[in-house]
């Protein structure tokens, strides 16, 4: 997959490094400098993700904004740069990204979700993140096995130890309905990763040791 989307950007690319090759080859022709940047905002963030998966997240950063320039309220542009930032421990200008990214689609369960891992690693924001994370929960489609789990750690960071547990027992519970539904399915929601699952069950036991 990241070498076919390498290969049609280059493609894309081509003319234009050719144009500089001519220029370098010839003394008498003045170096072209090609300003335009022939790719799309999504090309850019498909070029990013590629990057993404092989780790090179500086590279991922750079397409993500480069995206941005060309389009700034591309939502999924926004929140994987935020998800970049996320990953680098640079938590402020996650949260920063993340919220650009529900003013473009408010009440976002994905950027909601996020923003509350910024506030959980950084201590910062968490009951601004607890609150925003209880309303997303509690409307259309945001019983999620994903946003419980953050939902109870949120509530533990925040000393709410009974509601910790009633969030990641709801959470287990959807989690394994999910693998045990046919095709892994519950009402048409996709399948719970068992390595959801295992994170549930390590935030379970977290709290545990916390409130024996």
């Amino acid at each position: 997959m990241v070498g076919k989307v390498h290969l049609r950007l280059w493609q894309r690319l081509l003319p234009f490094l050719l144009v500089l090759l001519l220029a370098e080859g010839c003394s008498r022709v003045p170096r072209i400098i090609v300003l335009e940047d022939p790719l799309t905002a999504a090309e850019h963030v498909e070029l990013g993700v590629a990057y993404e998966r092989k780790g090179e997240l500086d590279l991922a950063l750079k397409e993500y904004e480069r995206a941005l320039r060309k389009d700034g309220t591309f939502y999924r542009a926004r929140v994987n740069l935020g998800n970049i930032y996320l990953a680098k421990k640079e938590y402020g200008k996650a949260r920063e990204e993340y919220l650009l990214a529900l003013e473009l689609r408010p009440g976002d369960a994905e950027a909601t979700n996020n923003l509350s891992w910024a506030a959980i690693f950084s201590g910062e924001e968490v009951d601004e993140a607890l609150a925003r994370m209880e309303a997303v929960v509690s409307g259309p489609g945001g019983r999620q096995p994903i946003c419980l789990d953050t939902l109870g750690v949120l509530r533990m960071r925040a000393n709410r130890p009974g509601e910790a547990a009633e969030a990641f027992a709801l959470a287990e519970t959807l989690c394994r309905q999910a693998g045990a539904a046919p095709r892994g399915g519950v009402n048409g929601a996709p399948p719970c990763p068992e390595e959801v699952l295992r994170e549930i069950e390590d935030h379970r036991e977290e709290l545990r040791r916390r409130y024996p």
